[in-house]
């Protein structure tokens, strides 16, 4: 059985499900850690497709609320010599009562000396039959993963995690043991709420200051991330990001329908070849 590097390989895809989608898309992420990690989320799966229900802020049970949003990103940087470079993109993302998750990722590329291009990738996460679909514009096949059930993923953690040494173990050739820097601190501002696209959303921001020489910086310096929060579609409508390092980039969603959104957004579109994937495929 191969179900440690499957495991792997399914944290991976959450690259493509930015934290602006549904809860249950969010379970899986670059943090998570291998096995435990997608056996977590497919127990939370299992759970939302037989009781088709979101856990709020207050352990309240209460049914996924479906919807159809558009997703606008846009990142203003500013150089060094005062030139502003501007990007936006515009996706789709989408969620019904099932907890079933569509989203779209729009990405840059360049197809001249000057010129660039754009190409889509798309990732369905589907709870109800334990699947995760992903395909591209640049390609003409789609890879379906197929994740086993949450037993067989506890067994494959108990049998393939490793033993942790108790302390570090460098002094086996005298080296001194590395001091790790202290972890920054960031402060928490809660921003109240606002309407945002016809939705109220509870915000708050992170502000985290980085002292000198923290990464080779001469001066301090501050990177915040700010989350508006709806807590009726339980999902981020709007995120700020202020780094000084990599610009503001700003996600908002956009032409929000409430309700079930079109079945064949969950469907592998036409023209395209499906490749399976099993937890016990060899490659």
């Amino acid at each position: 059985m191969r179900l440690s590097r499957f495991a792997i390989h399914l944290a991976s895809i959450s690259i493509l499900v930015p934290g602006s989608t549904g809860l249950l898309a969010q379970e899986i992420s670059p943090a998570s850690h291998g096995v435990g990690a997608v056996a977590g989320v497919l127990s939370g799966a299992s759970a939302a497709a037989q009781g088709c229900s979101e856990v709020g802020q207050q352990g309240r049970i209460r049914p996924i609320e479906p919807y159809t949003a558009n997703q606008k990103t846009t990142t203003v940087q500013i150089l060094a010599n005062g030139t502003t470079i501007t990007r936006e993109t515009i996706a789709k993302e989408a969620r019904d009562s099932s907890g079933r998750t569509f989203h779209e990722s729009v990405f840059d590329f360049p197809t001249g000396d000057v010129e660039t291009g754009k190409q889509s990738m798309f990732n369905v996460f589907d709870p109800v039959n334990h699947i995760s679909i992903n395909w591209s514009t640049q390609s003409k096949v789609a890879n379906v993963f197929h994740m086993p059930e949450p037993a067989q993923m506890r067994q494959a953690q108990t049998r393939s995690s490793p033993a942790r040494p108790s302390q570090w173990t460098g002094l086996v050739y005298g080296a001194i043991p590395p001091t790790p820097a202290a972890p920054l601190q960031p402060i928490r501002e809660d921003l109240g709420t606002k309407n945002i696209n016809g939705l109220e959303a509870k915000g708050n921001r992170m502000t985290t200051t980085y002292p000198v020489g923290r990464v080779g910086n001469d001066q301090p310096f501050t990177v915040t991330h700010e989350t508006w929060v709806s807590e009726e579609l339980m999902l981020a409508v709007m995120q700020i990001d202020d780094d000084p390092r990599t610009g503001v980039r700003t996600m908002e969603l956009t032409d929000i329908e409430r309700g079930e959104p079109d079945p064949a957004l969950f469907q592998v579109p036409e023209g395209y070849t499906v490749k399976d994937q099993y937890p016990n495929q060899q490659n």
